[in-house]
């Protein structure tokens, strides 16, 4: 996995139908709101010739919803997890700026069922370009974004696109907690691996700007969230709630790792383990990650640079921040 530091990093801008199905007497809420008048659908996105691009010979204009999901995750992945030759991070760059316009033109939020799950894992597999997407602090992302193309740097190759695009598609396949929770669990994953490379000696910039970052790229997210609950009903929102946690849950190893051996994994296990079946995305061990994400770290480094009291009031202002620029975008779009 490329390193954040790896990368010249500058501060550039701070700035529902429901289906239960009954398994061993527990209920297990599926998401699956139909393409529809409330959803982009499968048809709107194969019509698009950016997608035909991104599925070259796997193009098929009668493709079934399913086929056209798994389609495009094949398209942008490759056989290694985070590894993407240009071509596949051109396809990816496709079918994020399709999906972004088709959602745009429909003034839909929502995108069809059998499309969330296959593009929460194309996200989560690009989650270091997904990452500094989302935060918007990263210059090289900043000055990608009007190319025609992905980049390659001595990391590997990525995509960029608008940040409102990565906002808007995440959105849609967010009605489904579980491909939310499957996005958001990489971001984090990246998170606290933006922590664990820092250097033990780093001061100043370069020992605040991770922490910040993080905290306002989970500020993103919050507020996709909100965007999703704010429309349900406190029961359907409760249900939301606990099928997202709980997917976050299972993505976590249940043994927390030495924090030497693994540190990335450390962090993100030991701030998971502080979910719980009352834990909401509106609660303040989401709205708060971040901070957490640093006071885990600080605690565990030892070494002699520590998070001033400053930063983490930044950490937490940043993701609150961000938390409410995201909403208000939504609101209109």
């Amino acid at each position: 996995m490329a390193s954040p530091s790896s990368r010249r990093i500058r501060a550039a801008v701070l700035a529902t139908s429901i289906v239960v199905v009954a398994a061993g007497g527990v209920g297990i809420w599926k998401w699956t709101r139909p393409g529809g008048s409330d959803a982009v659908t499968c048809s709107a996105l194969l019509n698009d010739t950016r997608i035909h691009d991104a599925l070259g010979s796997s193009y098929r204009k009668n493709l079934s919803c399913h086929g056209l999901g798994e389609a495009l995750r094949k398209a942008g992945t490759g056989d290694k997890p985070g590894i993407h030759s240009k071509g596949q991070a051109q396809a990816m760059r496709n079918i994020l700026q399709a999906t972004s316009d088709a959602l745009t033109k429909s003034q839909q939020k929502s995108i069809a069922g059998p499309l969330r799950l296959p593009l929460a894992a194309l996200i989560a597999d690009y989650a270091p370009d997904t990452y500094e997407i989302l935060k918007e602090l990263d210059a090289d992302y900043l000055t990608h974004a009007s190319d025609d193309e992905p980049w390659e740097d001595n990391s590997g190759v990525h995509m960029t696109v608008a940040h409102e695009d990565l906002v808007r598609v995440v959105r849609a396949i967010s009605d489904s907690p579980t491909a939310y929770a499957k996005v958001r669990s990489a971001e984090g994953r990246y998170a606290a691996h933006a922590l664990a490379t820092i250097p033990g000696t780093a001061k100043g910039f370069s020992l605040s700007l991770p922490p910040t970052g993080n905290a306002l790229m989970l500020g993103a997210l919050d507020g996709v969230a909100a965007d999703v609950t704010n429309g349900l009903s406190k029961q359907e929102a409760a249900r939301w709630n606990k099928e997202m946690v709980n997917s976050l849950v299972s993505s976590t190893t249940a043994n927390i790792p030495d924090y030497k051996s693994n540190p990335a994994e450390y962090i993100n296990s030991t701030w998971a383990k502080g979910l719980s079946a009352t834990s909401t995305n509106s609660s303040k061990i989401f709205h708060e990650q971040g901070l957490h994400y640093m006071n885990i770290w600080a605690e565990t480094r030892n070494e002699s640079s520590k998070p001033s009291a400053r930063q983490s009031e930044d950490c937490r202002d940043s993701q609150f921040r961000k938390y409410q620029e995201t909403v208000e975008f939504l609101k209109d779009h």
